[in-house]
């Protein structure tokens, strides 16, 4: 996103744990916005820390903020913290404006007392020439995973242990919780975490992609990915899903029966739902396109009337 609206990106990380971690990262933060003097400033929430920080010292340095508001920014921890969901509250009520991806969470935003504008995440860009399909005789599915409380892997898991391990091969990504590899089928491979080099080799190898989650009104980034790799695949039934993903993917109501009858659905029509990828990335180009000349109105227009 920072690419498509020209904006210089930043991004601080750290070895260090707990306090020591957000001490450093925060006086990282605070120095770069007395050094730059932006006008506008985009932030990514979560992380909860640095979108507070960014929104708190909107008027001491200036600027305008922009959060850009992922569901775990939202409701963070699941909604179990009583003290992180004021802060997510008071972010949204605050800044000046707030970034999603569906009406519905602008309508959260909105009951929040929040300026909200849907704004898609952009397809991101891969260099198609750089990346073949390997050849394979099993149908390779690439499970996009985080193995967060929202991600169905448990289910997924039970799935591969209904396919038949000559004719399916599923590799997961994202670091597994301890033990969990003695739950694996035959047909099941931890990726374990891999570079970014290393994932997007995985899923140009892949026939296919799998992208579950728990909940109603989340966008998967991993659907983006594959849509832009002109993978098909499968996501979980979701309303919010079905409307913007609509073409090339089927949807799981996340039931292990219901997982595995997909894979086997996708992997015999998989040349239908390919073409239907194709289509979809360039359906979604244009939709992209009009939201983010969207919100460089909103923007402008906000930052022209705090001007004036």
């Amino acid at each position: 996103m920072s690419s498509a609206l020209n904006a210089s990106y930043f991004e601080f990380v750290t070895s260090k744990k707990g306090f020591f971690r957000y001490a450093e990262l925060t006086f990282k933060t605070i120095k770069l916005l007395y050094d730059e003097k932006a006008d506008v400033v985009f932030v990514q929430n979560p992380s909860i820390v640095l979108a507070f920080v960014v929104v708190a010292l909107r008027r001491t340095f200036g600027y305008l903020s922009v959060v850009d508001e992922h569901n775990a920014g939202l409701f963070p921890l699941e909604g179990r913290s009583i003290f992180l969901k004021y802060i997510a509250r008071w972010i949204v009520a605050t800044s000046d404006i707030v970034i999603v991806t569906n009406k519905p969470l602008s309508d959260v935003c909105l009951e929040w007392g929040g300026d909200p504008i849907i704004v898609p995440d952009p397809l991101p860009t891969f260099d198609l020439k750089k990346h073949n399909k390997i050849k394979d005789e099993k149908f390779r599915l690439l499970f996009i995973c985080s193995w967060a409380e929202d991600e169905p892997f448990y289910e997924l898991l039970d799935a591969a242990s209904m396919l038949d391990s000559d004719k399916y091969e599923i590799r997961i990504t994202g670091k597994p919780p301890i033990g969990i590899e003695y739950k694996c089928p035959r047909s099941v491979a931890l990726l374990g975490f891999v570079s970014d080099e290393d994932f997007i080799s995985e899923l140009f190898d892949s026939d296919a992609v799998i992208v579950l989650t728990k909940r109603d009104n989340c966008l998967n980034c991993g659907a983006y990915e594959a849509v832009s790799a002109g993978k098909p695949g499968i996501l979980s039934n979701t309303l919010t899903l079905r409307e913007y993903f609509s073409k090339g993917f089927l949807f799981t109501d996340n039931s292990p029966e219901d997982i595995r009858r997909s894979i086997e659905v996708l992997s015999a029509d998989f040349d239908s739902h390919s073409k239907n990828i194709d289509s979809l990335k360039g359906l979604l180009g244009e939709v992209e396109a009009a939201a983010l000349d969207k919100l460089k109105a909103a923007v402008y227009s906000k930052y022209q009337s705090d001007v004036n």
